[in-house]
């Protein structure tokens, strides 16, 4: 890649973590729809023609914030597809954590009460899609009934740990926050002791 070219990308990726800077500072104040485009330049310290070469929008810029996330997250579980059930969950727990606590003032805003529900929809139908994976390695054509509960219990469980973990300025380590996830809900097992219930 030409020299030119990568000083301008790191520009271009130094703007956008500035303007994400600002934007997760105003979402502690107030609601997305609240935010303009003038105080959120202002407080980058930049001309909102910056702004516009990036984003349409508010909504746009968030938008495209959350998908860079998600494909982030996407990625980082498509490394344990495959791996069954002898690796345990703790690994996948750990690297949610670990991508939590990368991306915990990000994570924060967009999980508060002036987030994006949209975000955490998201997050809980990703989830649900590995929770359906490892129920179908376990279940083997036990009730299926019983699979909404399971998943609403998973996914209640450590969305709150991640909610309380964010709240307390993530003192814990990941590997930590995982360890104590799994032992909470005792996940290795949960699967087995639900379908002999």
């Amino acid at each position: 890649m030409h020299e030119g070219t990568k000083r301008e990308d790191r520009r271009v990726r130094r703007t956008k973590k500035l303007l994400t800077q600002a934007l997760t500072k105003l979402m502690q104040e107030k609601k997305i729809k609240e935010i303009t485009v003038k105080e959120l330049t202002e407080l980058a310290d930049m001309n909102r023609g910056t702004f516009y070469l990036y984003y349409k929008d508010i909504n746009n810029m968030v938008q495209q914030i959350e998908d860079g996330m998600f494909v982030m997250l996407e990625q980082l579980l498509a490394r344990h597809e495959g791996m069954g059930l002898a690796a345990g969950i703790t690994p996948i727990l750990q690297d949610i954590f670990r991508f939590v606590y990368e991306n915990s003032d990000l994570c924060r805003a967009l999980l508060s009460p002036n987030g994006d529900i949209t975000f955490l929809n998201r997050m809980n139908e990703l989830l649900r899609k590995k929770c359906r994976t490892y129920w179908d390695t376990i279940s083997a054509g036990k009730d299926e009934a019983k699979y909404e509960y399971y998943y609403s219990f998973c996914v209640s469980g450590c969305a709150g740990i991640i909610h309380a973990w964010l709240a307390n300025s993530c003192r814990e380590a990941p590997e930590q926050m995982a360890a104590l996830a799994c032992s909470m809900l005792r996940i290795d097992t949960i699967g087995e002791n639900a379908l002999k219930a």
